[in-house]
């Protein structure tokens, strides 16, 4: 499994309230089904991101199977509750998305371990963007590098 490790604590999703999260499903009109709700859970719970693989390892696999993990993450994704993160190794992890918990990551290329970085100076960027007439501008930006202890 990754292993993700908080660099700071601002924006943690570990206060990010269950009943938040669930309210943006019923807000985006989708049906709050048992296994969207372990998978938001297990999110909220423990942060990640995480793989559908990794998501569905969090909680008792009689919940649902995988494929339906897949379908779940996928209509979550489309509404905007959760985020997809790509990391240049053919997985897609998952994570709960959201202005205030917007970060990015850097990932250790032998481990794998993932540290979220908090802090994000690339808003400057987006009001550019804003300013040439785009709107609801977003961003992904990842690094990649060797962690202290694989060095």
């Amino acid at each position: 499994m990754t292993t993700v490790t908080k660099k700071t604590n601002k924006h943690c999703h570990k206060h990010t309230n269950i009943d938040l999260v669930l309210e943006q499903v019923k807000k985006a009109k989708l049906r709050l089904t048992e296994p969207r709700r372990a998978i938001l859970s297990a999110l909220v719970d423990n942060h990640g991101p995480f793989s559908a693989e990794e998501i569905h390892r969090l909680f008792c696999k009689k919940v649902c199977d995988l494929v339906t993990i897949y379908r779940c993450l996928s209509s979550l994704t489309a509404a905007g509750i959760i985020r997809r993160c790509e990391f240049g190794d053919g997985t897609a992890r998952y994570e709960i998305s959201g202005k205030e918990g917007h970060h990015h990551h850097v990932i250790c290329r032998k481990c794998k371990k993932i540290e979220i970085l908090d802090d994000c100076e690339l808003e400057n960027i987006d009001r550019v963007a804003t300013r040439r007439g785009f709107v609801d501008i977003t961003h992904s930006l990842e690094f990649f590098g060797i962690c202290p202890s694989c060095k």
